[in-house]
């Protein structure tokens, strides 16, 4: 495939995921948006507000490895939804929330989340379930379930190759 046909992602951070969502990154004691406590050989750090609006559902995916085709995605216009890795990092591949019929093939990005490293996808946001950035992973995700069906539709002007970075590790 062409260079133009080829999205290569990049590790998560509050800028470069603004417009899909936040990040949460519960590795730095330094997150404004976590509350940080430690103990006799511990430490503890959780989100200053609930993780995402609603009572949400919790649910695994075990996703395969990267490179993959991202030729279909999903959106959930009711609730946002969480994104968090199990053991290794994982590739989310999105496209911003829209009122069209199916995500353009020109508007994906991916990113990296590594463990520690919460993302939320605001309402609408376009998704692919999330891969593996070196090979099969599981991930956790949180949203409220039972809101309908989330069809899963094709990419609009054909799939695009995601993959991760070959020049740094994930």
């Amino acid at each position: 495939m062409n260079a133009p046909d080829v999205v290569v992602a990049r590790p998560v951070t509050p800028e470069n995921f603004a417009r899909f969502g936040t990040v949460y990154d519960l590795t730095d004691d330094s997150d404004p948006k976590a509350i940080w406590t430690a103990g006799d050989g511990w430490n503890d750090g959780f989100t200053r507000t609930p993780l995402i609006e609603g009572s949400g559902h919790l649910g695994v995916t075990r996703g395969g490895g990267a490179p993959w085709l991202c030729a279909a995605m999903e959106r959930h216009p009711g609730t946002e939804e969480a994104i968090f890795c199990a053991a290794q990092p994982v590739i989310l591949a999105v496209a911003p929330a829209s009122d069209a019929d199916a995500a353009n093939r020109d508007e994906l990005e991916a990113f990296v989340i590594a463990p520690g490293q919460a993302v939320v996808m605001r309402r609408g946001v376009w998704h692919d379930a999330c891969r593996g950035a070196s090979g099969p992973a599981a991930y956790y995700w949180m949203a409220i379930c039972g809101l309908g069906e989330n069809p899963w539709v094709p990419v609009a002007g054909g799939p695009r190759l995601i993959q991760a970075n070959q020049g740094k590790s994930a």
